[in-house]
């Protein structure tokens, strides 16, 4: 993404990245480079503005749930900074970095969810998690507040064993290990969310918008639907398309965020997660040649109408790997 954005033509720029991580791979890629707390710590938004007035900087783009509600409740005052933020307000980021919240409120404008249980108290889990695998078989046990696909259980009467998936972040089990060996391990992640399981494939969607008009949606499909980032299909489907321009309209959105869907037993698309900020994966558009950081520069400079037609090369497959570089002192 850095790459991307410094080899623009349709704007001169410059990058001051931020990390926790003083080491971080990307500080290699930007102009100017600064070690900040994480997200969700008290000192985070003070250090970005303090970086803002260092910096001169007009537009920050947050990458992490954490980091987009600490700046979203600074909104105004990186305005007064003249600088952007490339973020929706907190009141509708609350929405969206719990997953309860979110399936409630689609639910209102009629937009298919899997089938849900909140769990707000660790006592209630068992007796849901069994009701839920009595009537469908199997279920997906997840934090209402996760993000990632952290923390991710799913029971099933098809598995005999424990298995673990993408560095543990999944884990697959029968009942009787499960409520044995995996439940109590919930009991500090609440709310909790205990839901149908969904059908693969699992499909991402860019969505680009402004004031709740759908500038750009861009469907791909993950190539492993277990591991987001093993590669993409860009996929032309009018369904997944209208939900995206759905889901920027009822929403409000402003800026670039990224939708997951999975479908249910009658192949209904059914919202996983909006993430309340752009995706990593975000990297398949761009690599795509779909240029949506050059477009998110264009709606901070108010430049909403010069935003170019989308050109989605459909069915091509855009896959990861690894290179070297060399760093110029």
């Amino acid at each position: 993404m850095i790459q991307t954005l410094k080899e623009s033509k349709r704007h001169e720029v410059k990058i001051v990245g931020v990390d926790a991580d003083h080491s971080a791979i990307g500080k290699n890629f930007c102009d100017n480079f600064v070690t900040v707390p994480y997200g969700d710590d008290i000192g985070y938004a003070n250090s970005i503005k303090e970086i803002v007035n260092t910096y001169s900087v007009d537009l920050i783009i947050p990458t992490s749930d954490e980091e987009a509600m600490a700046l979203s409740l600074l909104k105004g005052d990186f305005e007064k900074q003249g600088c952007v933020l490339a973020c929706i307000d907190a009141n509708i980021l609350s929405i969206l970095i719990d997953k309860a919240k979110t399936y409630k409120f689609l639910r209102k404008f009629n937009i298919h969810t899997p089938k849900t249980i909140i769990i707000d108290q660790f006592h209630e889990l068992k007796a849901a998690v069994e009701s839920m695998c009595h009537d469908l078989g199997e279920c997906v046990i997840k934090p209402a507040r996760a993000r990632g696909g952290r923390g991710v259980y799913v029971v099933s009467s098809q598995y005999d064993k424990i298995e673990y998936f993408i560095d543990k972040r999944e884990v697959h089990s029968d009942l009787e290990n499960f409520f044995n060996s995996l439940i109590y391990k919930l009991e500090d992640d609440l709310p909790l969310i205990v839901m149908e399981r969904l059908v693969e494939p699992v499909i991402d969607i860019d969505l680009l918008g402004w004031n709740g008009k759908d500038i750009k949606v861009i469907p791909r499909r993950r190539v492993n639907s277990a591991v987001p980032n093993d590669g993409h299909i860009l996929i032309d489907d009018n369904l997944l398309v209208d939900l995206g321009k759905e889901l920027i309209k009822i929403f409000e959105l402003s800026w670039l965020y990224d939708c997951d869907v999975m479908f249910d037993q009658k192949g209904n698309p059914c919202v996983l997660e909006l993430n309340p900020r752009q995706s990593g994966s975000v990297a398949v558009s761009l690599s795509a040649g779909i240029e949506l950081l050059d477009d998110v520069i264009d709606l901070a400079k108010g430049n909403v109408d010069s935003i170019l037609e989308k050109n989605v090369p459909y069915n091509a497959k855009i896959i990861p790997f690894k290179s070297l570089i060399v760093k110029k002192k």
